[in-house]
């Protein structure tokens, strides 16, 4: 028995009328959907397994020219000249096969591009492998030439596509990791094994290319064909199961521009607009330069700046774990510091060592002191250690971020088949005049590394972070929209 009745609850005083003078509550925070990159890891893995494979191509002649020419592991002996030749006509294919590749990507998506290239790429080591004549040499390495050129083209392109913004720059150096573990599995196979063995294990790591069946095609493909469902579920892969794909999705399908929308019915329409002519003729020349500046002579010709310094060969290795550390440089850094501190620093880099180079070449290599051949071979290995983390795996990043999305295909490849055409005609030059070891060569690298360092300064504005749309801003592009003036770039 209750002695005092229950009291009913009070109600809660009604909450004071906001107005103009007082504060107002603080809007609460978005709720971040759940994201996981174990697909976008995968994908990435799954697309870079061709430009491995065409990092083995492009060491396997380095790897391989003394058991062809002094071991005489063919039934038939290349002279100097052909060998020279069977080194160029990779870089020659690659340079024919790009702008075809473009176009195909564009019509048939990235992920089907680069399936087809299991095709020339089984051919090439095939006639590689099995070749009985100078001719079928030659055509085995241009054929794998033409698959490089495709992946140079691709690959990149693939990469920025499916990766979200703050990991896009990591994402997209993977392809020069890719190509440099490929030309150090070349250098080390040949060290401790025969050469057949190593064609043997090669033609074994071509079946790795069939994981790239598992690999989905990119959100954007899908939404330029209409088809947003296929789109959804290719983000539900790359960014997790419990992802909301709304907002990316709605930044895919926004309305076009009006230059957009040229460009969209035919590659070709967007030359008209000179903010597209001007960001192509910026990422062109930072493409040749990137070949100018003499990372060529150590991959190709390697040995033979080796034999110089009095070195054995089997110290080459130190070559490699220079690219490797320039490598991991350049992934852990590139979407923390930026593209241009790391371009930047990276040429001044090139040029402190090529001058050292040619100081030692000149001068003191007439001494015969074998402690200045070890501090010589410190800088070379200072030299691929910063072209890796710069200028080297960043050219293929610029080379999609500054270009609007529908343009990259057909803009990509024509700056890669200059690209890959300036080392076709670079080595020609070295192997022509014998300049390998000479100090001039060394004075024209450091005056490259020069140029590309003044060019970042002025022309190449800082990606990091940014959407196409804030880059093409920043380049003066095509989106027609005001923006504020930026001084990154003229």
């Amino acid at each position: 028995m209750q002695l005092w009745p229950k009291r009913e609850p009070e109600p809660e005083p009604p909450a004071p009328q906001t107005s103009r003078w007082s504060k107002q509550a603080k809007p609460a925070k978005p709720v971040r959907s759940p994201v996981s990159n174990v697909g976008l890891y995968k994908a990435i893995f799954y697309s870079n397994i061709g430009s491995f494979l065409f990092g083995i191509a492009v060491g396997w002649s380095g790897a391989a020219e003394k058991s062809v020419m002094e071991q005489h592991s063919y039934d038939f002996q290349p002279t100097a000249g052909e060998w020279n030749g069977v080194c160029s006509l990779l870089t020659l294919g690659a340079a024919v096969w790009c702008v075809p590749m473009g176009f195909l990507s564009r019509s048939c998506g990235c992920r089907r591009t680069i399936i087809l290239q299991l095709v020339p790429n089984t051919l090439g080591w095939i006639l590689l492998v099995f070749a009985r004549s100078i001719p079928m040499l030659y055509a085995g390495r241009f054929v794998l030439g033409m698959c490089g050129g495709a992946h140079c083209v691709v690959v990149p392109i693939y990469s920025a596509q499916i990766s979200p913004t703050k990991k896009r720059g990591a994402m997209g150096v993977v392809f020069q990791g890719a190509c440099i573990c490929g030309v150090i599995y070349s250098f080390l196979m040949s060290i401790v094994l025969e050469l057949w063995i190593i064609h043997c294990l090669t033609l074994c790591l071509l079946a790795l290319g069939l994981l790239q069946l598992l690999m989905p095609e990119s959100p954007a493909y899908y939404v330029d064909r209409g088809n947003i469902p296929r789109a959804e579920a290719s983000l539900l892969f790359l960014r997790g199961k419990k992802y909301d794909t709304k907002r990316e999705l709605d930044h895919l399908t926004r309305k076009p521009t009006r230059s957009e929308q040229d460009v969209r019915q035919g590659p070709l329409q967007g030359f008209k607009y000179k903010k597209i002519r001007r960001s192509l003729a910026r990422i062109l020349t930072l493409a040749v330069l990137q070949k100018l500046c003499g990372a060529l002579i150590f991959i190709f010709y390697g040995q033979d700046m080796l034999e110089c310094l009095q070195i054995r060969r089997e110290y080459g290795a130190v070559l490699g774990a220079g690219v490797t550390i320039g490598f991991f440089i350049c992934f852990f850094l590139v979407d923390r510091v930026g593209r241009r501190p790391l371009l930047i620093f990276s040429s001044a880099a090139v040029f402190l060592s090529s001058i050292f180079l040619g100081l030692y070449f000149k001068i003191w290599m007439q001494l015969g002191d074998a402690t200045l051949s070890w501090i010589a071979l410190f800088f070379i290995v200072l030299f691929v250690c910063s072209y890796s983390a710069g200028v080297g795996s960043l050219t293929w990043l610029l080379n999609v971020e500054l270009v609007v999305r529908h343009m990259q295909p057909v803009g990509c490849s024509i700056v890669c088949a200059c690209n890959w055409m300036t080392a076709f005609f670079v080595i020609c030059w070295f192997t022509c005049h014998e300049v390998k070891c000479q100090p001039y060569l060394f004075l024209l690298f450091a005056i490259v590394s020069v140029f590309i360092t003044l060019f970042a300064l002025v022309y190449i504005p800082e990606t990091r972070g940014l959407s196409s749309g804030k880059i093409q801003q920043r380049l003066g592009g095509i989106m027609n929209r005001p923006s504020a003036v930026i001084f990154t770039s003229s």
